[in-house]
């Protein structure tokens, strides 16, 4: 009988033990995701390597995107170029046609990365457009960016996606400079150069409106009377948030390039291209919630979309393989009154413009002087 009692209280440690460890194996996975999610990375990767220059075609090794139709830039540590359509595409290789090497050397050898902002990061002088340096106020710091110029009275203010920059607007300035329109391209808390939120992490949009609500005190006072929020991926999040947020500011329009209308979406397609088990994605969810105080419920616009008044202008691709496109699509959708919709195929994650450029700024154009 001694025996048994012993054997059972080994038992019940032993399950006890394997418990505990399973609850923190579960609970480390979730902190690991988590902070892919809400990390800031300020470092750029060159997965491509360029095999061979012939002429006005070069060969790149290497990407999943690489053929993409379109326009692109390459860009590399100390280079960048641009480029046309797809010549051959063969195993693991893309030879395409070189519009022009903008700075560097193009030559075999040379690690790069596939660049749908054409530039890398550079400035509006890359698209021919002049501008100043400019330095917006916030209670957290003073935030670097620029301002093209413009006689319009109505400003837009582009915001970039996450982990990136202001130079993400510099495909879409020539359509905004033809009309008079002066940009504000503008940083936001925790990128690379500018103030950090007290926890160094993203939120998802859920404090960096209030980034760009600074932008707009800013181009308020510099005589701005109406405002055109532009936002690319986390930045189409961010707009919405920030619309929400200020009902009483001249804010015209929205125009939203592969937005993240529920951040759902993008965390479970991440987790299944990297193989983590579907319930680790809600113990992230959970987790992320936990670290940064973010309500995933309140960032979600697709359930808030009745709040929206303004007129709304949404790209999507339907080979966007980073944001899922179904909650754009059911934002477009539930509110037909006030969102144009524009479906492209081929350019992927905010790559609308690339994939179709004059039917891209046809659009814009449009838009923007219907308002």
């Amino acid at each position: 009988m001694h025996r048994t009692r012993r054997w059972r209280r080994r038992l019940l440690w032993t399950l006890a033990v394997v418990v505990v460890l399973a609850v923190a194996a579960v609970g480390g996975a979730g902190w690991y995701y988590s902070g892919l999610v809400i990390d800031p990375v300020h470092t750029s990767g060159y997965p491509l390597e360029v095999t061979a220059v012939d002429g006005d075609q070069v060969t790149i090794k290497g990407g999943s995107d690489t053929a993409a139709p379109g326009t692109y830039g390459l860009t590399w540590a100390d280079g960048n170029a641009l480029l046309g359509q797809v010549v051959t595409s063969g195993a693991g290789t893309v030879t395409r046609k070189v519009a022009e090497v903008v700075r560097g050397e193009l030559r075999p050898g040379v690690r790069a990365y596939f660049d749908r902002w054409l530039w890398g990061h550079g400035t509006p002088a890359a698209a021919g457009v002049p501008y100043t340096d400019v330095k917006i106020p916030s209670p957290l710091g003073d935030f670097p960016g620029w301002r093209t110029e413009g006689t319009s009275t109505t400003w837009v203010i582009a915001v970039h996606g996450r982990n990136g920059g202001p130079a993400e607007a510099l495909r879409v300035l020539p359509v905004f400079h033809s009309l008079g329109m002066p940009v504000l391209g503008i940083t936001y808390r925790n990128d690379e150069n500018a103030p950090a939120s007290e926890d160094g992490k993203l939120h998802l949009g859920a404090t960096e409106w209030q980034d760009v609500a600074a932008a707009i005190t800013y181009a308020r006072k510099q005589g701005a009377t109406g405002i055109v929020l532009y936002g690319w991926s986390m930045g189409g999040g961010i707009v919405p948030m920030t619309v929400r947020n200020l009902p009483g500011e001249p804010i015209k329009a929205m125009i939203l390039d592969s937005p993240v209308i529920d951040w759902r979406a993008p965390i479970a397609l991440g987790a299944e291209q990297m193989g983590v088990l579907g319930f680790l994605v809600s113990v992230g969810e959970w987790v992320i919630e936990r670290r940064t105080g973010v309500s995933f419920d309140d960032i979600d616009h697709l359930r808030h979309a009745r709040e929206f008044t303004i007129p709304t202008l949404v790209f999507v691709d339907d080979d966007d393989a980073t944001v899922p496109t179904g909650p754009a699509l059911r934002f477009a959708e539930a509110r037909p009154d006030i969102v144009r919709l524009v479906r492209t195929f081929g350019g992927g994650h905010t790559g609308s413009w690339n994939a179709d450029p004059g039917r891209y700024e046809r659009e814009v154009k449009e838009f923007v002087s219907s308002l």
